[in-house]
């Protein structure tokens, strides 16, 4: 058992050696050369090496470095002494400056990949003991795990708040959307097994919760990972909402109109940039307003329409825009329900061949207008460039 709980010590330590190793090497590599940069008139002064049968060569470092091949080419007039100077320095100089670069970069690599595997070893010592024991648990125990869980992962990502080092962002980025993950694990615990709450007051304190903390995180840090998790909380505060609210059997078109609503007031807010980065809020937004009708279509027909015109939409608004990933979303969502639409009115008197040629017809009469629309937009791009 201890030497199976040593494993991913080892791992890590093995890691970071052979990093250590490795930077070493390299920098000893790129030193090589240029180490007799600076001895250049030393190796010049001293006597020629004579050898039974060859022809004198200069002293020097060892066979190849910058020294001795600046004193044979001085010697045999082939650059000046100021020629030689001029390049010994500027060998002397290339060097420090790219190690430095690159051992910025290396440490910055190798402080990322460290910190994630040590996220990824305590998630899964945690996830393996918590298994094991959870049953044997209190039920306070398991609300402060979850908790003090959560608390070390958002003070993680203020201890590294203030660095500038875009690995050390992102780390804190994750570390903060795990934070609303663990966020989510102690409501549940707390409204599931100590307030003993039906499972509609759950998810809804687990969505209002998830969403006052990821609405502060990404207030503090207008990130990706932040925005999403925010986008994600407020669709489980949205529909927890209406669980609550409508009766004990809502209809699904209740849903898929909140989900959609939500996506296009999500991608106008990114398009407008009140949310940051706004290509997420367009890109989350957007895709949530075709996948949302998509919820209740089965039910609700006439859902079909909201979904056409986004996709349509989409699909006009990336001419103009030069966008060619809502082109692609527009184009695929309008082939899916197209196709669905084909299937549900005429599945039946037509028949399944005859509905098939049909999508098969929209779907190049789709991949056609794609292209020329695309074509359109580089033609107004090149005109705009020149």
């Amino acid at each position: 058992m201890i030497i199976r709980s040593l494993i991913p010590l080892i791992v890590v330590a093995s890691i970071v050696v052979a990093s250590i190793v490795a930077g070493v090497f390299t920098w000893q590599r790129r030193r090589g050369r240029a180490g007799g940069a600076a001895d250049w008139r030393r190796v010049a002064e001293e006597p020629p090496v004579e050898a039974p049968g060859k022809p004198a060569t200069a002293r020097g470092a060892g066979p190849g470095t910058l020294g001795s091949d600046l004193a044979r080419w001085v010697g045999a007039g082939l650059i000046s002494v100021e020629q030689a100077d001029a390049i010994a320095g500027f060998e002397r100089a290339a060097p420090a400056a790219g190690a430095a670069a690159s051992g910025e970069k290396r440490v910055s690599v190798l402080a990322e990949a460290l910190g994630y595997t040590g996220v990824v070893l305590v998630l899964a010592a945690v996830g393996v003991m918590l298994g094991q024991r959870w049953d044997d648990l209190a039920a306070w125990a398991r609300l402060v795990i979850p908790a003090a869980g959560t608390a070390l992962l958002i003070l993680g990502g203020l201890l590294l708040r203030r660095q500038e080092e875009p690995a050390f962002r992102r780390l804190m980025s994750v570390l903060w959307a795990l934070a609303v993950g663990g966020t989510a694990w102690a409501l549940a615990v707390l409204g599931g097994e100590i307030l003993d709450w039906d499972g509609e007051l759950v998810a809804l304190l687990v969505g209002s919760g998830c969403a006052v903390v990821s609405g502060v995180l990404w207030a503090v840090r207008r990130y990706g990972l932040q925005q999403v998790a925010l986008f994600a909380s407020l669709h489980v505060l949205v529909v927890s909402g209406l669980l609550c609210v409508l009766d004990d059997t809502p209809p699904t078109w209740c849903f898929a109109v909140a989900v959609w609503a939500l996506g296009i007031g999500w991608a106008a807010l990114g398009a407008r940039h009140v949310l940051e980065p706004g290509w997420v809020a367009v890109a989350f937004g957007c895709l949530g307003a075709v996948v949302g009708p998509a919820i209740g279509v089965d039910d609700y027909a006439w859902l079909l329409a909201p979904a056409l015109l986004t996709t349509a939409g989409l699909v006009a608004l990336s001419v103009p825009t030069r966008q060619t990933a809502l082109l692609a979303l527009g184009m695929i969502g309008a082939f899916g329900y197209i196709t669905w639409a084909v299937v549900y009115f005429f599945g039946d008197s037509l028949g399944v061949p005859v509905a098939l040629v049909i999508v098969g017809a929209v779907f190049l009469a789709l991949a056609v207008l794609a292209g020329s629309l695309a074509g359109r937009g580089r033609k107004k791009s090149e005109a705009a460039a020149g």
